[in-house]
């Protein structure tokens, strides 16, 4: 059975996360306005997710300004691992902070839009470094029985 089933890598797994985070953010801010509602999952996904693009977007955009203006060739990410893992830890955290920071648990979407951004902005700028780093990680644990 488990030929059938791929493992996910770390980039799957940091894209499942962002929406979970951005569902369960959606759900728990539209449970405290409205009722117990599941409809704000969608927004609350959606918004995350986009955050996290725009984020990576930026952060990619602004690695490549600096690395044309000292004369180097700009970066094109191939795996962009380092923004999704960024975007999934940001938009946990600033959900986190919004909760903590928060008396009544209001704005956890814009919790986890902001975080989202910021860490994949953050992330997109060691993101040539991430991807080597995950896939000896990688073949570290494979040599093991």
């Amino acid at each position: 059975m488990k030929e059938f089933i791929p493992r996910l890598d770390a980039k799957e797994k940091s894209f499942h996360g962002l929406l979970a985070v951005g569902g369960l953010a959606g759900i728990i801010e539209g449970s405290v306005r409205y009722g117990f509602t599941l409809h704000t999952a969608f927004p609350g996904m959606l918004l995350t997710l986009l955050g996290a693009f725009l984020g990576g977007f930026t952060g990619l955009f602004l690695k490549d300004c600096c690395r044309t203006w000292r004369g180097r060739k700009p970066y094109r990410g191939v795996h962009n691992d380092g923004w999704m893992l960024g975007g999934f830890l940001g938009a946990l955290l600033g959900t986190l902070f919004q909760v903590a920071a928060s008396p009544d648990g209001a704005n956890l979407v814009i919790g986890s839009i902001v975080g989202a951004y910021l860490g994949a902005a953050c992330g997109a700028l060691p993101d040539e470094f991430v991807t080597p780093i995950l896939s000896r990680m990688i073949e570290r644990t494979s040599d093991r029985p």
